[in-house]
């Protein structure tokens, strides 16, 4: 059997999912030993608040659910908890506001969605080529307020997804031209964690406040090769 017949086949279903877990925590890792931090790894143990896995740093926790597809697979949107995303009560001064309201009563995770897309030419080759995306509604947030350009995701795609997300209850749909583009998983750290340095990637409350220069940049360091 093959890489690419291993990671297409719903027998390993479990142990794909598994193999790009522990990639993407080998790169979160090995980018926090760089920074001189320790980041800690945790998984739920009853799987129904729709993460996978939490990062934390210090006393501070990162929800993450994992999506997994091959790029040749015709799955191009993913059901995602409408809570993990959701802003939670303790990022209310740093959270977005959408139309002059919270995102979700701050009733939530502040969470991300990590998205794995397997090549399937490299697979087919016997090499294991991941390329990352990344979803959270502060990046949805300032696509809709113009601090960034994102192919294929408008901003006012972006705009009625925060107005879905505003009164989401239960799961809502997330297309994959919706979320950004990132070379490693460390980029969560970067954005998220602060880690090296502080970052601008959450300054975004009230929407359009920070120049959208400054809020490009943070992104542009983590913008995959071509």
């Amino acid at each position: 059997m093959s890489l690419y017949d291993f990671v297409k086949a719903d027998k390993h279903h479990v142990a794909r999912e598994r193999l790009l877990y522990m990639r993407a925590a080998y790169e979160m890792k090995l980018h926090g030993a760089r920074c001189g931090e320790q980041v800690q790894m945790t998984e739920p143990e009853i799987d129904n608040r729709g993460y996978d896995f939490t990062v934390l740093v210090g006393y501070e926790p990162l929800h993450l659910q994992n999506k997994a597809t091959v790029s040749d697979a015709k799955v191009g949107r993913w059901e995602i908890h409408a809570s993990l995303i959701h802003p939670r009560w303790h990022d209310r001064d740093v959270a977005p506001f959408h139309k002059g309201l919270p995102i979700g009563d701050y009733d939530g995770a502040s969470g991300g969605v990590l998205l794995h897309e397997i090549c399937a030419e490299a697979a087919k080759a016997g090499e294991l080529l991941i390329r990352y995306y990344y979803f959270d509604h502060y990046y949805a947030a300032g696509v809709a307020a113009g601090a960034v350009e994102a192919p294929g995701f408008p901003m006012q795609e972006a705009v009625e997804m925060l107005d879905l997300l505003q009164n989401a209850t239960g799961r809502f749909w997330l297309p994959k031209r919706a979320f950004l583009p990132i070379s490693s998983p460390a980029a969560i750290l970067a954005l998220r964690m602060q880690m090296p340095n502080p970052s601008n990637y959450m300054s975004l409350a009230g929407v359009g406040d920070l120049p959208a220069g400054l809020w490009a940049r943070e992104l542009e360091a983590w913008k995959p090769a071509a």
